[in-house]
């Protein structure tokens, strides 16, 4: 039996090494949002089967046009040059560079008009309206001043490019528009990445590689001096938040675990403790980690706050602890857990349940901070009543005189005896008053934007504000997909759409949009439309012989070739037809998307107001929008109820576990009402301090409240078993608080670093919180306290 009690701790290792082996990490944002609201579920669709999403964006910013434009190429040749490091590197339209994919992506077009202009087309290519079409071609080839005029008209003298509201570039020059903004100082070069680019724990490495290569280029001669380079998307962001996050990991949990040893020992003084508090704070926070793997698998870059919250929080047991037995150093360890005991697992379980619920809030980061910190917890009591205490204190030795370090001077007792029996309660009132004035001119605010989701400081969200200004749409533009099940489907609610927002249009709701109508095939426009093109294409010869006749060369039926070898290759086709060249597929890739389900297409509309697109969603089926500017609302409002609901569980299940802990009501009471002036302080501070509340620390309400508590509790049951010696309570217990929430403000506030706004946000306004709860249970619930006990012995 002392075999196994000495040694069978040895058994856990198995399950510790099979959580820790289990981790994974998730730098997604969207993973941090709910997936049941639909604007997350459109934003997590197009990060899913669009193209773009995937692509690293190089900016290009110059003074002029020309200079744009040439380092756009050489960025692009530099990087292609490096096959393993990216796939493509695209700085101007596909087909630009490969006009041969040109003709089939006309020709596809083609077979997507309706079958009228189809046959307007038959009937202008017909003899006698072919060679008067010729003949003016010739005219105004001889007369035009337009270097694009001559151009188009040389390499296309059939008209096969004259598309009807084709809403694609289908000639030369066209589609320049996704490349560079509308004065040409500013280009992109859109940028696929290769092999050597596998994810989160790779990206940093790769766009390192990526930044490498464009600084080589800036380097050689021929790059224009003016010329800006910046990267943004995706890889950008996922490189940021890997490195952002290692950066947080190590700053916030060494931080944290300095402070904690730094305060011990200024407190205490003794090494072995010291030592003893830093390995079991090390254990907790491993086995907390091996339990997330055993549980969760995969932990989004939020959840790694649990880090140095759970330190803040396990070590107030070990400090509780180490502090009665050096206020009792004749108690042996067991006398002493059978003292305190009872209040750090009353505290352990309190202070879980709060984290607990996090798992309710809706974000499933914050729900896996909240379940970690939770298991932490429990996992902290366990571990500081267990083992820390006996090897801290010495089954059979003490940890100093008896009385220890918990007894003060008289001149020290008289102070603190003045403020808790003549200012703490004066006090509290001047503060209620003039907090109240305060805060009925500066209430802290609720930020409605997406802010809190963003890195503080982060190149790459520089370069896409830079990009989203000089390629914005007047008012804004929001995303829309429509889905269906087949592409006559998808065609039919694309057409549905397209309709409402002509309607929106004329009312002055909705500013623009764009809807790949003309780029989403009709089955039954395509059959007519085939037999149609068939029979032009037959007549190949004859076109040729008309060229010819006219005047032209050969090369100038190069174009009408590839458009009628198309057309014969599509009627070979079964069910709707869909371009195969590299160009067209780039392009579509943009706007169209195959999934398990059926089909997605994306539009767009600009300068619509929310109400718009509501009717638009509520008036067509299978219709999504999004957009981060719609995020920030729908996350709000479906966080306010959240909260709001949390907050009313937190304290269902908070006078639960305050009657279970202190066995009457009264003593629950006081934990609540220092509750209640702890948040009032807070949001004091807050006003104070101009900070406002938003989507990430709302969520710190449910953890204060855990926390105050936490700190009500012990100070209570301090008073119980002292029977109401405030001194003593506050050489011991007190003092035991003071140190806790020192640390815990401290971890709370490692997090005010972090790279990531949100997190950043929610540790500052804890640090700050429990900084007041800590203060009202110190300062002022023992007076609290003894009032209501004197009220009771009247009353008795």
């Amino acid at each position: 039996m002392n075999v196994l009690r000495r040694w069978g701790w040895l058994l856990l290792l198995g399950p510790v090494v099979i959580g820790l082996a289990r981790l994974r990490f998730d730098a997604d944002v969207l993973n941090l949002l709910p997936g049941e609201l639909p604007v997350v579920q459109g934003l997590k669709l197009h990060q899913r089967y669009f193209a773009q999403d995937a692509e690293l964006i190089v900016t290009i910013a110059a003074d002029d046009p020309d200079s744009a434009a040439h380092a756009a190429q050489l960025a692009a040749e530099c990087l292609r040059a490096d096959p393993d490091l990216v796939a493509s590197a695209t700085w101007r339209p596909p087909w630009l560079e490969h006009p041969e994919d040109t003709a089939e992506f006309i020709a596809w077009l083609w077979l997507n008009q309706p079958p009228e202009a189809m046959r307007r087309l038959e009937a202008g290519l017909a003899a006698t309206p072919l060679r008067e079409r010729l003949r003016a071609t010739r005219e105004a080839l001889a007369t035009s001043m337009s270097p694009a005029e001559i151009g188009r008209l040389g390499y296309d003298p059939l008209g096969l490019t004259d598309l009807p509201a084709s809403g694609a570039a289908a000639s030369p020059g066209q589609g320049e528009e996704q490349f560079t903004s509308a004065d040409g100082t500013f280009r992109l070069v859109f940028v696929e990445p290769g092999p050597a680019s596998s994810g989160f724990a790779t990206a940093h490495t790769w766009l390192t590689r990526v930044r490498a290569r464009l600084d080589e280029c800036v380097r050689r001669d021929g790059w224009p001096a003016e010329a800006r380079v910046a990267l943004t998307g995706k890889p950008a962001f996922v490189a940021e938040a890997a490195t952002g996050m290692r950066a947080d990991i190590r700053s916030s949990v060494a931080g944290t675990l300095a402070v904690i040893l730094i305060l011990f020992w200024l407190a205490h003084r003794r090494w072995r403790p010291l030592l003893w508090l830093g390995f079991f704070l090390q254990v907790i926070l491993l086995g907390t980690a091996a339990l997330g793997g055993l549980l969760v698998g995969t932990l989004n870059l939020v959840s790694f706050g649990f880090a140095a919250i759970l330190l803040g929080l396990a070590v107030d047991y070990g400090l509780v602890l180490y502090q009665e037995a050096r206020a009792h150093g004749d108690l042996p360890a067991a006398a002493v857990r059978e003292r305190v005991g009872g209040g750090i697992r009353g505290s352990a379980v309190t202070t879980a349940t709060a984290f607990a619920l996090l798992l309710l809030s809706g974000l499933p980061g914050l729900g896996q901070l909240g379940l970690l910190v939770a298991l932490g917890v429990l996992l902290g009591a366990i571990v500081m009543l267990y083992g820390f205490l006996p090897l801290a204190r010495g089954e059979h030795g003490t940890t100093g005189r008896h009385g220890g370090d918990g007894q003060r001077s008289p001149a020290a007792q008289s102070p603190v005896r003045f403020w808790h029996a003549r200012l703490a309660n004066p006090v509290a009132t001047l503060l209620l008053v003039v907090g109240g004035l305060v805060l009925w001119q500066r209430f802290p605010s609720v930020d409605h934007s997406t802010q809190p989701l963003s890195p503080r400081h982060s190149p790459a969200d520089a370069a896409m504000k830079e990009l989203e200004h000089h390629f914005a749409r007047k008012g804004g533009s929001v995303f829309t997909l429509v889905s269906g099940q087949d592409e006559a489907e998808v065609r039919e609610r694309l057409s549905r759409l397209e309709d409402a927002f002509r309607v929106a249009g004329s009312h002055g709701t909705v500013g623009g949009h764009e809807l790949p109508l003309a780029l989403w095939p009709v089955p039954g426009w395509q059959r007519v439309n085939l037999a149609v093109a068939s029979a032009l294409a037959d007549r190949t010869e004859d076109f040729r012989g008309a060229l010819r006749e006219a005047g032209f060369s050969s090369e100038a039926m190069a174009l009408a070739e590839g458009v009628f070898r198309a057309w014969q290759a599509f009627a070979q086709a079964v069910g709707p037809v869909w371009p195969s060249s590299d160009s067209a597929r780039w392009l579509l890739a943009r706007v169209v998307a195959r999934t398990p389900d059926g089909w997605l297409a994306l539009g767009a509309v600009h300068g619509a107001g929310t109400e718009a697109v509501a009717q638009a969603a509520r008036d067509v089926a299978g219709v999504t929008f999004f957009g981060w500017q719609l995020l920030g609302e729908s996350l709000l409002q479906y966080m306010e109820t959240r909260v709001t609901w949390l907050f009313a569980m937190m304290l269902v299940a908070l006078v639960v576990c305050l009657r279970w802990t202190f066995g009457n009501w009264t003593e629950p009471g006081l934990s609540l009402a220092a509750l209640a002036f702890g948040l009032f302080l807070l949001l004091l501070v807050m006003a104070t301090a101009s900070w406002s509340w938003n989507l990430m620390n709302l969520t710190a309400l449910p953890l204060l409240l855990g926390a105050g508590v936490d700190y009500a509790i012990h100070v209570q049951l301090a008073l119980r078993r002292h029977a109401g010696d405030l001194s003593a309570v506050l050489g011991t217990t007190g003092r035991a608080l003071l140190l806790c929430s020192g640390t815990t403000v401290a971890a709370f506030g490692s997090l005010a670093w972090s790279s990531n706004a949100g997190l950043a946000s929610l540790g500052a306004v804890c640090a700050a919180g429990v900084a007041c709860m800590a203060t009202t249970a110190v300062g002022f619930l023992p007076a609290w306290h003894y009032a209501a006990r004197r009220h009771d012995a009247v009353m008795d």
